[in-house]
This record gives structure tokens, sequence and C-alpha cells, in this order.
């Protein structure tokens, strides 16, 4: 019988593969028995546990010492019962408990950690609220109409505008394509509007109720390029549905000349610009560079003068005589004298450049050279409204309390009872029923 065979018993049917079977040739005859391998390797019994030890090894090490006494005094009574036995090492944690030891601390000591970085995050909380509220103030900030500084840069006034413009939206994209050739146009806002009817102003526009007697209007185009609002001054006295217009750029005017410009007097309240432009280029060969009629901000009426700039200097001589002679046949004598510079207030009038200066010299002196910059180029540039609140301290982040008005804000109802406008016919007519009643009782 083969080596392999002796193995796993005698079987002659089994089928013994040569090769594996010349591989258990040299382990010897027969099976491998329990003996043959105590006689080749030593063998250490270990006792076993009973349960009272068992229970003392999963104990962890920081038990206290009553627990501690209690265990050597079992393992001395023990040992007291059989003193043949070979005495027990006293036991030991496993690698495994030791583990599961050591994960439960670090678990523990992470909650600790966090229980300690939430309460410190709380105090530190509290700390800055505290801190803040001592040193919390309003921020502030100066307004110098940057934005509208900015859009200055792209607006351009056109005056003397025929006022079909406002009625006629194919006149409107007519003028809007005018301006379009240059560049592309944002928007158009126009500007002293004669109303014929006594309505708000915004009523009254979309009525589109003009003044018969005023013919014209003022526009402010504006561009999305700076670029294109500075070539677009080449439309300035040229002629639009028979209207010649004064293009001028905002951020950038032209230069006022005295020496090219007169002063025309004594004119009709209701004096049109185009009257004296077709006037003084008929006279001086189409010499006129701009005219302007001296407004009232309110009623757009004239005030009875104008100035008019040429394009030489040699024209003002010419035009000077045109002095008492009328536009027309039936006409008023025209006033014709050179232009001077603006004569100064007197020094007790609050608009005396002096006084003035030192009005703003208030608002000027907590600002830096770029701020004090910006502020005297918005007070040049922009508009009376503009000019009015540039340099006005803002307070952010101020909450309304109950009857305060917040500026900027029409309309806001206030806390307090609010006194209704009278009703003038309803008042009058009581009245006089009134007094009807007391002459009656008097009689």
């Amino acid at each position: 019988m083969s080596s392999f065979q002796n193995l796993f018993g005698s079987n002659s049917n089994a089928k013994v593969d040569s090769s594996v079977d010349s591989l258990f040739a040299g382990t010897g005859a027969g099976p491998i028995t329990r003996d043959h391998l105590r006689s080749n390797r030593t063998e250490i019994e270990v006792p076993e546990r009973d349960s009272k030890r068992r229970k003392i090894a999963q104990e962890p090490a920081a038990e206290s010492a009553e627990s501690e006494e209690s265990a050597e005094s079992e393992e001395s009574a023990e040992s007291d019962e059989s003193d043949d036995e070979e005495p027990v090492p006293k036991p030991t944690k496993k690698s495994s408990d030791k583990d599961d030891d050591l994960e439960a601390r670090y678990y523990n000591k992470l909650l600790q950690d966090d229980t300690k970085d939430a309460k410190d995050d709380e105090n530190e909380s509290s700390h800055n609220e505290e801190a803040a509220a001592k040193k919390a103030t309003a921020a502030k900030t100066i307004d110098l109409k940057e934005s509208e500084l900015q859009k200055a840069e792209k607006t351009v006034f056109v005056g003397n505008v025929t006022s079909e413009v406002i009625t006629s939206r194919q006149m409107a994209k007519k003028f809007k394509k005018l301006f379009a050739e240059f560049g592309k146009v944002e928007s158009i806002r126009y500007r002293s509007i004669s109303f014929d009817e006594a309505l708000p102003r915004k009523v009254a526009f979309a009525k589109k109720t003009l003044h018969k007697s005023r013919d014209t209007v003022n526009a402010y185009v504006v561009f999305t390029e700076k670029d294109a609002s500075l070539k677009c001054l080449k439309l300035n006295a040229t002629t639009f549905e028979d209207f010649h217009l004064r293009v001028d750029h905002v951020a950038h005017p032209a230069p006022k000349d005295n020496r090219r410009t007169i002063f025309v007097g004594n004119l009709d309240f209701e004096e049109k610009e185009e009257t004296l432009w077709k006037y003084f280029n008929n006279k001086l060969d189409n010499d006129v560079e701009s005219v302007r009629v001296i407004r009232d901000a309110k009623t757009n009426l004239g005030k009875g003068f104008a100035l008019v700039q040429f394009k030489d200097t040699l024209s003002v001589n010419k035009a000077l005589l045109l002095n008492e002679k009328p536009m027309a046949e039936k006409g008023r004598k025209l006033r014709i004298s050179r232009a001077k510079a603006h004569t100064k207030p007197s020094i007790l009038s609050p608009n005396h450049i002096d006084n003035t200066k030192k009005a703003h010299a208030a608002k000027k002196s907590k600002l830096s050279e770029q701020q004090k910059t910006k502020m005297g180029r918005a007070q040049t540039i922009l508009g009376r409204a503009d000019r009015s609140t540039v340099g006005k301290v803002i307070v952010e982040g101020q909450r309304a309390t109950k009857g305060s008005r917040i500026a900027g804000i029409k309309g806001l109802k206030t806390g307090g009872k609010v006194k209704k406008p009278r009703i003038r016919e309803r008042s009058t007519k009581f009245k006089n029923e009134r007094e009807a009643i007391q002459k009656e009782i008097k009689k």
C-alpha cells in the first residue's frame, strides 16, 4: 500500500495519483498520531479560569482599593485550599480589552473637548456681544454723488428741442436716432416743460397737455460710453425739425467767452430761442454758436434777456450796431451790449462768495483731498437738487421708530395724528350758512 493510502485508510478501489504519492513517501508509513506530535514539540497546559477570576480580569485597572483587597483575599483562600497546585499568576487584560478601553477613553475625551470648546465659544460670543454693544456705533458715510458724477461724464445737454418729441412717438424715435449715430443711447430725459393746466407734473406729462406758447423743451441724452458723448458735440448749431439745437456736454462744457458774447435785453417774456437764432444768423452770416434765453425755474417764462455767443469776436462788433433796433416792424427795440462777468452779491448776502466758502469749509474740514475734489465738482456740474444734498452725512443701519420721519420717503405715516387738509368749498359754505343763521337770530 502506498504512503498516501496509509493516511486515509486502506481502500483498494481508490485511485491514487503517482505524483501525489511520491510527495508523501518521505513522511513515513501510517497516519500521524497525537503521541507523535507530543514527542516532537512541547505542550503547555493552561488551567481553566473560574468565573471570579474572569470577572477580575475584565475589570479596569482604575478600580477602587476595596475591589482589589477582595480579589486578593479570594486568591489567598483558594491557594490555602489547594496547596498542591502551582500558584496562578494574576490575570492581566487582553489586548482586545485594552483596545476597547482605549477607544472608550478616546471618545470620552472627545466629548469633554467638545463640551469645553462649546463653553469657550459661548463665553467668547457673549464677550464679543458685550464688547460690540459697548462700541457699536452707526456707520456713517458722506454722500458725494459719485454715481451722478459718473453719469454726468456720459451726458449731453440739448436745448431748443421741439416739443413734438413728447407728444409724438415717431418724433421721439427720430430724435434718438440722431444721437444714436455717435454711440448707443442709454436714456433721454426731457426738462423745462411748460404745461397748460395746473396739475401735478407727472399727471400733466401723462396727459401731455403742453402750453401753446412754448413749443420747445430741453433734453439730457445719456450715452453708454463717454467717447460717444464727446463726439456728438458736432451737432451744436445744427437744425432738427427747423429748430437750431444747442448741444453742450454736462461734465465738460464749452468755455464761455465773454469776448464773443453779447447781452440782449428788452425781450418779450414769451420770446423764443429760435427767433434769436434766425435773426442774428441773417444779420451776421450764420455765425451764431449758441443762444440762451434766461428763464424762471418754476414758470419757464423768460426774464426778458438772453445771451448770444458767436464763433468770431468780429461778430460782436457787428451785433452792437443793431442796438435800439427791433427784430420785427412793430416789435420791441433790442438793448444790445457786450457781455460782462457776473457781479458778486453784497458782502452781507448769504450768497456772497466769501460766505459760501465759509459754509463749504465747515463741511470740507473733515474730508480728504479726494473727497473735497469730488464734492467741489458735484457742486459745479450737478443740478440744484443734487447740489443741495451733496456732502450730507448718511447714517446706515438706523432703525425707524414709531412716529419718526425718514428723509427721502414721501407719504410716510407718522405715529401721531395727521391733520387733514380742509376743503375750501365745504368750509366756506358752512361759514356762510352760520353767518346767515346768526343774522336771523339777531333780527
